[in-house]
C-alpha cells in the first residue's frame, strides 16, 4: 500500500471542499424562486374581521370564482375573468395532500402572475388577485402537481 503524504492529504480536501462546494451552489441555484408579479393576498377559510378593502382594478371590475381541487384535479380547466379585473378565488381543497393555484403567463411558467399559498386539505383558502390587463389565454396550474392539475385562463 502506498504511503499518502501532507501534500496528498491537502489536494484531496481541497478536491473534495471543491467538489461539494460545486454541487451546492447547482443545487440553490435551482432553488430560486421568483416572486408574484402582482400584490397577493390569502385569507384562510375562518377569517378574523378586516376592516381592509380588497384591491380594486382601473376598471373597478371584480370577480368571484369558486375552485375545487379533488382527487388530484381542478373541478374547472378553463376560467374566464375580465382584463383587469380584480378576482377573489375561494380555493377548497378537498385532498389530504397539498395543492395551490398558480398562474403564468404561458406553460413554460417561465413568469408567473400569481401564485397562491399551498394548503393541505380539507380546507378552504382565499386568494385576491389582478387579472391581466392584457386581454388572452394564460396558464393555470397546481405547482405540487404540474403535470395533471392545469388549466386555462382566458381573459377578455
Amino acid at each position: 500500500m502506498k504511503k499518502l503524504f501532507w501534500f496528498d492529504w491537502i489536494f484531496m480536501l481541497v478536491f473534495t471542499l471543491s467538489a461539494t462546494l460545486l454541487f451546492l451552489t447547482a443545487c440553490s441555484s435551482s432553488a430560486t424562486t421568483t416572486a408574484p408579479s402582482t400584490p397577493a393576498t390569502t385569507t384562510p377559510s375562518t377569517p378574523a374581521a378586516t376592516t381592509t378593502p380588497p384591491p380594486t382594478s382601473p376598471a373597478g371590475q371584480s370577480v368571484t370564482i369558486d375552485l375545487v381541487a379533488q382527487s388530484m384535479a381542478f373541478d374547472q380547466s378553463t376560467i374566464t375573468v375580465p382584463a383587469g379585473a380584480v378576482v377573489t378565488m375561494n380555493f377548497e381543497n378537498k385532498d389530504r395532500v397539498p395543492h395551490n393555484f398558480a398562474l403564468y403567463t404561458d406553460s413554460t411558467v417561465a413568469e408567473s402572475i400569481f401564485i397562491g399559498e399551498l394548503i393541505t386539505g380539507p380546507k378552504t383558502i382565499t386568494y385576491t388577485f389582478t387579472a391581466p390587463a392584457v386581454p388572452g389565454n394564460y396558464f393555470f396550474r397546481c405547482d405540487v402537481h404540474p403535470l395533471t392539475m392545469t388549466g386555462t385562463f382566458v381573459v377578455q
